[in-house]
């Protein structure tokens, strides 16, 4: 082969190089910008996961989820949309499209952030048991025998199915309002949740109390792979709001305490 039909190969690979490679087009805005564009932020949440997500008494979006959703519109100067999806279509609806942003109780998981990205966390939760303040338990142990109840899909669901001993009942619900149910009504002998929401039933009745801490749980803010420019914009936002003090106000408001400090990790 002479030198000129080398060169003429060389360059028809390196053309087909680049043209199969997915590139953003000249003047194509970046998700950031198409956010600032359009002049609103969608939010992909739940409305039935307390405290985090929940319908208040005027029947309006409620919850420590949705007050950084609203910290975060503020601050972009643009129009807040929320949209209700269910534990286990958190990620689906994200990846999808449906919305911009994923602000649901979503706990940080090495399997998960193989799909999306997280922001730097908003707050550190401890998983834990909550079992009516007549039982006591201890330990997984305690747990054999007794229905347990978690939110399908949920880190509670993870963390439980990884660590439980067998002879341990696991109940999966749609959502966590109804695990709360199942334990008000006596269908489960306990439910895995957060400290937070520990707080918002204890803080109603003294009937349930927490039994054993499990594992500490961060949890971000859920952005698609590839968009750095909004992680990038998230994660400063969050520190400011944690420097101005606004999100350990939101912080106290929904889950009745404040995190000392959060997990400084930046990519």
């Amino acid at each position: 082969m002479n030198k000129s039909a080398i060169a003429f190969a060389v360059s028809s690979v390196f053309c087909a190089i680049i043209t199969a490679t997915p590139v953003m087009a000249q003047g194509e805005p970046s998700s950031l910008d198409a956010i600032i564009a359009k002049g609103k932020l969608l939010v992909c949440t739940s409305f039935s996961t307390p405290p985090y997500g929940i319908t208040d008494a005027d029947l309006k979006p409620a919850g420590f989820d949705i007050a950084v959703a609203n910290l975060l519109a503020r601050d972009l100067a643009v129009e807040l949309e929320l949209v209700d999806v269910a534990s286990q279509a958190r990620i689906p609806s994200l990846t999808a499209g449906n919305c911009d942003i994923l602000i649901s109780s979503f706990g940080v998981t090495a399997e998960r952030a193989k799909t999306v990205w997280y922001s730097v966390p908003i707050y550190v939760d401890t998983q834990t048991v909550i079992a009516p303040s007549s039982t006591t338990f201890s330990s997984y142990e305690d747990l054999v025998g007794k229905n347990i109840g978690v939110t399908r899909g949920s880190t509670n669901d993870t963390l439980l199915t990884e660590k439980a001993l067998p002879g341990t009942n696991i109940m999966r619900f749609e959502d966590a309002a109804t695990g709360n149910q199942a334990l008000f009504s006596g269908q489960v002998d306990g439910i895995v949740s957060g400290t937070a929401a520990a707080f918002t039933i204890t803080k109603e009745t003294d009937a349930f109390k927490p039994q054993f801490p499990m594992r500490t749980s961060p949890m971000g803010v859920g952005i698609r792979k590839g968009e750095s420019d909004l992680l990038q914009w998230v994660n400063t936002e969050i520190m400011l709001l944690w420097n101005s003090g606004d999100l350990q106000a939101a912080q106290q408001e929904w889950i009745g305490t404040v995190n000392e400090n959060l997990p400084d990790y930046w990519f």
